[in-house]
């Protein structure tokens, strides 16, 4: 098994936003991998869009934890409202309280959706300092301006000395314009916050050289990646509505800060959208689902249908990452299917009984390969479950005893489907359920329905004589 981890981890391809191509996966540093996935926004509910991206990033982990890799995950927790503060209680310590109550929210609704916990999660507020001097080198360097005690990013100039902003990641062409009309009369429309002014609403501000106030939303992210893992690592992730701005404005700030062009890291992974009824799933729009509406049936589509957490789970991933999924209930139940077939393989397989021969009919290298490599090509997690419903077909024909295998093989087996089933798409075998006693619950049920008759409760006893009829023969004379 060494050598089949080691042969396969040094073939993984991955579509790098940055370069818009897919690009053989190089780590900077050997066998360590540093990775950065932009995290929630505590202080907005989490819906399944969300949930795509973090279960997407949590197969990558798993999957490079499978390969041996030394990797460093960080996540980090946006737990401050940089866009309004308006809503929060003039009370901190009700306001702290809440935020804590949120983030264990979050954490359970990712416990039930089975993802691993990244190394560390920074909370943006835990580094404000940071923050406000990776402000002042922009600010030194000249690339920051005051404007009524807010701190804008320079956009004109850094184009001027570096590659063009927007052309990063999103192919925009952006040229010196400065908008007349703009209220707050910047340099240039695109020029973006770094600093913001105290606002008399903001309940939670900070005191710096430059007067009172909030960092921008992009500072958080690029001093938390530079604090944990440097300033230039190997895999920066989030979802596809992130690109641009955050991701563009991440870079820039970066490559000040860092004196550097290095564009932050080296393989830039976006996720993309998931919508209702052919709309971008979104908080501002109105326009989302919770995990909690699916899992217990509130949702209007799948009402008062409880739904296994992990189900959803397979429903957000057997979409190509870069493609969209348009949620539907017909969907959903066609994955309910899909989820008990790849489950049910773990008791089919114990039904297959070996055979006492030097070589099987099955080609077990061919299928090691298979799933290797589909999950190789860009994370191709489709092409895997079809390549694992493939291995599900072999055992039915080995049980049927069309296929013979020897132990040494079944072994081998065994392995590859708890590698990938359970380790790295993070599914679990589902306990085995007490076995039910049909002729006592039925006894019961006739019980309860003499006792319904002797009282003259004809409409119940009847209900009851109808749902147990499929069982017995019921004769009243």
């Amino acid at each position: 098994m060494k050598e089949i981890i080691n042969k396969y981890k040094n073939k993984i391809y991955i579509f790098n936003t940055l370069k818009n191509k897919k690009e053989l996966f190089i780590p900077i540093n050997n066998n360590l991998i540093k990775m950065y996935v932009c995290g929630p926004s505590i202080y907005k509910k989490i819906h399944l869009g969300n949930c795509r991206t973090f279960i997407f990033f949590d197969i990558i982990y798993r999957y490079l934890l499978h390969l041996k890799f030394d990797i460093r995950y960080i996540r980090n927790l946006t737990d401050y409202n940089f866009k309004l503060n308006y809503n929060v209680d003039k009370n901190y310590y009700i306001y702290s309280y809440d935020m804590k109550k949120k983030i264990l929210k979050f954490y359970k609704i990712l416990q039930l959706l089975n993802l691993l916990k990244p190394n560390f999660e920074p909370r943006v507020t835990n580094y404000i300092y940071e923050q406000i001097n990776n402000i002042k080198k922009i600010i030194k360097l000249k690339y920051g301006y005051n404007l009524n005690k807010s701190i804008y990013f320079n956009i004109y100039k850094y184009n001027k000395n570096f590659r063009e902003y927007g052309k990063i990641l999103n192919n925009i062409d952006i040229s010196y314009n400065r908008n007349k009309n703009n209220y707050y009369k910047k340099k240039n429309i695109y020029d973006f916050s770094i600093w913001k002014n105290y606002n008399y609403n903001d309940l939670i501000r900070w005191n710096t050289e430059w007067g009172k106030g909030i960092p921008g939303w992009h500072i958080g992210c690029t001093t938390m990646s530079n604090k944990f893992l440097g300033e230039y690592f190997d895999i920066h992730g989030g979802g596809i509505d992130l690109k641009f701005p955050h991701h563009e404005c991440e870079i820039i700030q970066s490559n000040i800060i860092n004196n550097n062009n290095n564009n932050l890291a080296k393989y830039w992974i976006h996720t993309n959208i998931l919508t209702i009824n052919n709309k971008k799933m979104s908080k501002s729009l109105n326009n989302y689902i919770l995990p909690y509406d699916i899992i217990k049936g509130r949702y209007r589509i799948t009402d008062n249908i409880n739904i296994n957490p992990l189900i959803i789970r397979l429903y957000l991933i057997q979409t190509h990452y870069r493609n969209n999924i348009n949620f539907s209930y017909n969907n959903l139940r066609k994955t309910i299917n899909i989820y008990y077939n790849l489950l049910n393989i773990f008791n089919k397989i114990k039904r297959i009984k070996t055979q006492n021969i030097t070589s099987s009919y099955i080609n077990i290298l061919e299928i090691y390969e298979n799933c290797y490599n589909s999950i190789n090509d860009d994370f191709n997690i489709p092409l895997l479950i079809y390549n694992l419903n493939k291995i599900n077909n072999i055992i039915d024909e080995c049980i049927n005893n069309v296929l013979q295998i020897n132990k040494s093989d079944l072994y081998k087996l065994n392995k590859i489907l708890k590698y990938f089933i359970i380790d790295i798409l993070g599914l679990k075998k589902e306990k085995n359920k007490k076995s039910i006693n049909i002729k006592k619950i039925i006894n019961n049920l006739l019980k309860i329905r003499n006792e319904m008759r002797i009282k003259k409760d004809y409409i119940y006893s009847d209900k009851i004589r109808d749902i147990i009829s499929d069982y017995i023969i019921i004769n009243d004379n």
